[in-house]
């Protein structure tokens, strides 16, 4: 074997091994995780309301024709059991208890988990209708939120609406980074405490159909860089000068044994 033809074989090998220190796995959270499936999404659920839960924290605000009546009906805020007080606006509510109840002044206890937003705004406004001429009921989620990470401009934890899909989650935290993995995106889903994870392909449509396009509050959604970053996160570019090195070496030893 001629000196060119070693000093080759020698940097392929080196850059093998560069390769194997920069594995993905040393980078990528749950990489263990199945690939994105197309499986299922042509039956995905077209209709994301979310359903109420246990300790969730509604904002219930009542309006009507009466406004005596009203008083007295928007009083429960921060001053019944069930319902949380505090010194700004995100801290009344009323909590949902670990039965799935509320109790508002008047009505009493009343079931509120299973229950989406607009259902339990039809079912409060026919219970009303017994305390005030023509209710009209606004509920709206307190503590809804969601938290993004990996390779966007803002990772963090954000307020969000119930229905926020991930291309609103994206836009609030600063859009992803060139270096981003569109077309694998996590979401890690808690339901009746078990654990779910479903990806999403930004670069195709079918992400419109997917049951995790909608998020949930407490979801946690992970974007993943491309390999292209793995280099620069693991300090690979050391290596390199390295091998230019042990080359330089390998070629200055090899051209005296030739002489």
């Amino acid at each position: 074997m001629n000196c060119k033809n070693f000093a080759s074989l020698f940097l392929i090998i080196f850059l093998l091994s560069i390769q194997a220190c920069v594995s993905p796995k040393n980078v990528i959270y749950f990489n263990n995780l199945n690939d994105t499936v197309k499986s299922g999404l042509a039956n995905a659920k077209t209709i994301f309301d979310a359903p109420i839960q246990k300790n969730d924290l509604l904002s219930i605000s009542i309006g009507g024709s009466n406004a005596e009546d009203l008083i007295a009906l928007n009083s429960g805020s921060g001053s019944v059991p069930g319902a949380i007080a505090g010194t700004n606006a995100k801290s009344l509510g009323y909590l949902v208890d670990p039965d799935g109840k509320i109790q508002l002044p008047f009505i009493g206890r009343i079931t509120a988990e299973g229950l989406t937003r607009l259902q339990l705004e039809d079912t409060l406004t026919n219970l009303l209708k017994d305390y005030t001429k023509n209710p009209v009921v606004n509920v709206k989620f307190l503590n809804y939120n969601f938290s993004i990470l990996g390779e966007v401009n803002r990772p963090g934890k954000f307020d969000m609406e119930d229905r926020t899909t991930i291309l609103q989650a994206i836009s609030l935290a600063g859009d992803l980074t060139t270096l981003a993995k569109r077309n694998n995106i996590l979401v890690i889903r808690e339901i009746n405490g078990k654990r779910e994870f479903g990806r999403l392909n930004l670069l195709s449509k079918d992400a419109f159909k997917s049951p995790y396009f909608y998020l949930k509050t407490n979801d946690v959604v992970y974007v993943e860089p491309v390999r292209s970053k793995f280099l620069t996160r693991t300090g690979a570019p050391q290596y390199i000068g390295l091998a230019a090195a042990g080359l330089t070496l390998l070629l200055t030893i090899l051209n005296f044994s030739k002489k």
